[in-house]
C-alpha cells in the first residue's frame, strides 16, 4: 500500500514545492477536509478514479463538483468509461480509497484536472493517508501530476447527460 511518503517522494523528485499537513482524525472525503479546515470548497480537490478502454484515469475536481464521465471520456479520447468502486480505486491506485492523492499514482494512470480547479492559487487534496492533507500551488498541479487540463466538472445538482457515458455505471454502484 502506498502512503504519504510516496506522494512526498514523487513531488520532491519533480522539485514541486508542497506541504503534507498532519490532521487529527480521519478525513474521509474532500467535503470533510473543506469543512474541518474551514476552506472554500473550490480549493479542496478530490480524485475520482475511472476505468477506460485506454487504462485508468484520475479525474481531479473541486469538492463541490463531480466529474462528468462523458467529458472525462472525451478528454482522454476513450471509447468507454466508468467510475470505479472505492475498492477498485484502492486496488488500482494502491492507496486507501479515502486518501487517493493527485500525485504519486502508478505510472499507468492518466490524470485529467478540471480547468477551474487548476486555476486556483492554492489547492488541498487527500495526501495518501487518511490523516494527511497535501497542500500545493495551483500552478504546480500540472507539473506535479502530468495532468491534462480540461473542463470536466459538473455541479452535483446537474444531471448526467442523456444516455450517460458509454459503459458508465449508475451512481451508487
Amino acid at each position: 500500500m502506498r502512503t504519504s511518503v510516496d506522494v512526498h517522494n514523487h513531488l520532491v523528485e519533480r522539485d514541486i514545492r508542497h506541504e503534507l499537513l498532519p490532521v487529527r482524525g480521519r478525513l474521509r472525503s474532500a467535503e470533510r477536509i473543506a469543512a474541518v479546515l474551514d476552506l472554500p470548497p473550490q480549493v479542496v480537490g478530490k480524485v475520482v478514479v475511472f476505468e477506460t478502454d485506454r487504462g485508468p484515469v484520475a479525474a481531479l475536481v473541486s469538492s463541490e463538483c463531480e466529474p462528468d464521465p462523458e467529458r472525462v471520456r472525451a478528454s482522454v479520447r476513450a471509447h468507454e468509461v466508468r467510475e470505479t468502486t472505492a475498492a477498485r480505486a484502492s486496488h488500482l491506485t494502491e492507496y486507501l480509497a479515502e486518501a487517493i492523492p493527485p500525485a504519486g499514482l502508478p505510472p499507468e494512470f492518466r490524470v485529467v484536472a478540471d480547468r477551474a480547479l487548476a486555476g486556483q492559487e492554492v489547492l488541498y487534496f487527500a495526501g495518501g493517508e487518511a490523516r494527511a492533507i497535501l497542500k500545493l500551488r495551483g500552478d504546480d498541479l500540472v507539473p506535479a501530476t502530468g495532468a491534462k487540463v480540461a473542463r470536466i466538472a459538473r455541479s452535483r445538482a446537474a444531471p448526467a447527460r442523456p444516455g450517460g457515458a458509454r459503459g458508465e455505471r449508475a451512481s451508487g454502484a
